[in-house]
C-alpha cells in the first residue's frame, strides 16, 4: 500500500490563488449581507492563504454588534 506525500508547497499555492480569493471573497459578502446593514467586508493575502474580515463598518452596526453579537450569530 503506498504511503500518501502531501505536496505542501502546492496546498500553499492553492491557498493563495486568485480562484480561492474569489470564494473567499463570496462567503465574506454573504456574512456581510446576511449580518444587514453596516458590515463590510475586506479580502486580503495573509501570509499563506486568502482571508475575508467582515466587521461593523458605522456606529449604528457597531452598537448592534455589541448588543446582539450579530457577526457570532451569522457564523452560527
Amino acid at each position: 500500500m503506498a504511503v500518501f506525500k502531501p505536496n505542501r508547497k502546492a496546498y500553499r499555492e492553492l491557498l493563495a490563488s486568485e480562484g480561492a480569493a474569489r470564494l473567499v471573497s463570496l462567503k465574506g459578502e454573504a456574512l456581510a449581507a446576511e449580518a444587514g446593514d453596516g458590515f463590510e467586508t475586506n479580502t486580503q493575502l495573509g501570509k499563506v492563504r486568502q482571508r475575508a474580515i467582515v466587521r461593523p463598518e458605522t456606529w449604528s452596526a457597531i452598537h448592534r454588534n455589541g448588543r446582539e453579537n450579530t457577526l457570532v450569530r451569522v457564523l452560527g
